[in-house]
């Protein structure tokens, strides 16, 4: 029996991280790689979406070496790293936007030349 996390109200249908992570096994698995180098792997690109990338990349390029996948492990991660730290710049932006832009703001004028500091 598996001790997979599974999707509320599926009644034991597994989630997409699951699907993502057998295929990323199975992917694997193809290239004579233990199925412990996908558990690794798995663990450090996190989301479904990448360890879709990850099979895709596996199932096309076929690398030839171990090093060839971490390589590309790693570049996955690397740009989900970076569009996560985007995503907290815009978010972080939108807040202080909203901040100046708020209503009850009092009306500042820095432009006043009779206005020293």
């Amino acid at each position: 029996m598996s001790s997979t996390a599974q999707t509320p109200g599926t009644a034991g249908a597994p989630d997409e991280r699951e699907l993502a992570y057998r295929a990323l096994v199975r992917a694997t698995r193809g290239l004579g790689l233990p199925q412990e180098f996908a558990y690794v792997m798995s663990g450090e690109l996190k989301s479904a979406k990448a360890m879709r990338q990850m099979t895709t990349y596996l199932m096309s390029a076929r690398p030839g070496s171990v090093e060839e996948v971490v390589d590309e492990m790693l570049a996955i991660v690397q740009n989900r790293n970076t569009w996560i730290e985007h995503q907290m710049r815009e978010q972080s932006n939108a807040r202080i936007t909203a901040w100046y832009n708020r209503p009850d703001r009092p009306s500042e004028d820095f432009d006043d030349p009779e206005d020293t500091l």
